[in-house]
C-alpha cells in the first residue's frame, strides 16, 4: 500500500518519525521539505511518529500524554499495524505543526508550552493543544498564534 509514495521520501527511515514531529512547521518550513512531509503523510507516517510525539508532548508537560495520543491512534491499532493511515498520521502532524508554530510565536520552548497547556477563556476553558486534535479546533489555536504574534489581543 502506498510503498512508491514511501520511497519517494529522503528520510531516513529510522529518523523519520522524529523529524516529522520535531519539523512539521506549517509556515516557515523549506516548500520542498513540506511537499515531502506532504507525500509522507499521503503514504502514512511510521507508527513510530506517535510514540516521537507522545515524547514532545510528555516534554511541554502535556498531562496524560499517552491518552492524548491514544485518541489519535489507539494503542491496540498501533501494536497491529507499522504504518498510520492518513488520517492518523494528518493528525500527529496537525498537532506537532501546532507545537512548531507555537514555539515559533513564542521563542522558545517554555513559554509555547504553558500557552498550549494552559485552559483559555476564549477557548471555553480547554487547553490549545487539546483543539489541536480536530481540523477546526487547531484553526482557532493558530488564528490566536498568530494574533499573540502580531500584538493582537487574545
Amino acid at each position: 500500500m502506498n510503498e512508491s509514495k514511501r520511497d519517494f521520501c529522503a528520510y531516513d527511515p529510522a529518523d523519520l518519525p522524529a523529524r516529522l514531529v520535531r519539523e512539521a512547521r506549517p509556515v516557515y518550513g523549506d516548500p520542498a521539505s513540506l511537499e515531502e512531509l506532504r507525500h509522507v503523510a499521503e503514504a502514512g507516517l511510521p507508527v513510530e511518529a506517535v510514540k516521537v510525539l507522545q515524547a514532545e508532548l510528555k516534554r511541554f508537560g502535556v498531562r496524560r500524554a499517552s491518552e492524548f495520543v491514544n485518541r489519535i491512534v489507539p494503542r491496540a491499532t498501533r501494536k497491529r499495524r507499522k504504518w498510520l493511515k492518513q488520517e492518523e498520521g494528518e493528525a500527529v502532524l496537525r498537532v506537532a505543526a501546532t507545537m512548531a508554530l507555537a514555539v515559533y510565536v513564542w521563542g522558545e520552548e517554555e513559554g509555547a508550552a504553558e500557552f498550549l497547556t494552559t485552559p483559555h477563556k476564549l477557548l471555553g476553558g480547554v487547553n490549545p493543544i487539546e483543539l489541536a486534535q480536530s481540523e477546526v479546533g487547531v484553526r482557532h489555536v493558530e488564528e490566536m498564534l498568530w494574533g499573540i504574534h502580531y500584538g493582537l489581543p487574545v
